[in-house]
């Protein structure tokens, strides 16, 4: 879990080992998919699995991370190269199989499946030329929809998108296809400067009129800025 107010990581070992990415924000993927790197925006998780020797140690580090284009004052999003914790194995381990070839079974959503697309665009700390209003709606989404939502960042710095209380799926970053490990469900997406990415959901529970559901940036630092 990226629990960090702006900071953006980009984790690996120092012997760049591969591992296993077997889950991500909203459960596991449908194989493991393997990675020397794998970067997390605030609030974005990740589980994977490390494969060690008896009696071996393997460090885990924080590396510069790809932010996606020039970044204005990047120090705020995370710089540099340093340890994050050490994986130390006992001299005695018991035998462990490979993960599993399939890990969970589900469907991509269909595009087709939409019955509405709503555009967000963040600029500064706003969305949508709004700034938050805790007692304004701003979309209302029917009970069993399913749409897909187009997030555009056009700000000279990184943001991410997070939706309560649905799990999406990525349709397409700047065009392409997600990478493998972004293809699962997820509740937070990075948006690097001038990207888009289109996402889309089924809003199939927790519908109430009286308690409506935030989106927003999940940088602490661009909420605490309104």
């Amino acid at each position: 879990l990226n629990a960090s107010t702006a900071r953006i990581y980009k984790f690996g070992f120092a012997d760049d080992r591969t591992f296993d990415v077997v889950g991500t924000d909203g459960g596991l993927l449908t194989a493991p998919v393997g990675l020397d790197r794998i970067q997390l925006s605030p609030g974005e998780r990740a589980e994977i699995v490390v494969a060690m020797a008896p009696g071996e140690t393997a460090e885990l580090r924080n590396y510069s991370p790809d932010f996606g284009g020039r970044v204005a004052g990047n120090s705020r999003f995370g710089t540099g190269d340093y340890r994050v914790l050490e994986l130390r194995a006992a001299p005695t381990l018991r035998e462990s199989p490979a993960a599993p070839a399939t890990l969970a079974t589900f469907s991509r959503t269909s595009e087709s499946s939409a019955e509405e697309t709503r555009t967000f665009t963040i600029n500064a700390q706003i969305i949508n030329r709004r700034p938050v209003d805790m007692g304004r709606i701003d979309e209302v989404v029917p009970l069993d929809a399913t749409e897909v939502w187009v997030l555009r960042n056009r700000d000279p710095q990184p943001h991410n998108f997070h939706v309560h209380p649905v799990q999406f799926q990525v349709l397409d970053i700047d065009g392409a296809p997600p990478p493998p490990h972004l293809a699962g469900w997820k509740d937070t997406v990075y948006l690097a400067p001038g990207s888009q990415v289109r996402i889309i959901a089924s809003f199939t529970d927790y519908a109430d009129p009286m308690w409506p559901y935030m989106y927003h940036c999940h940088l602490l630092w661009h909420e605490d800025s309104g």
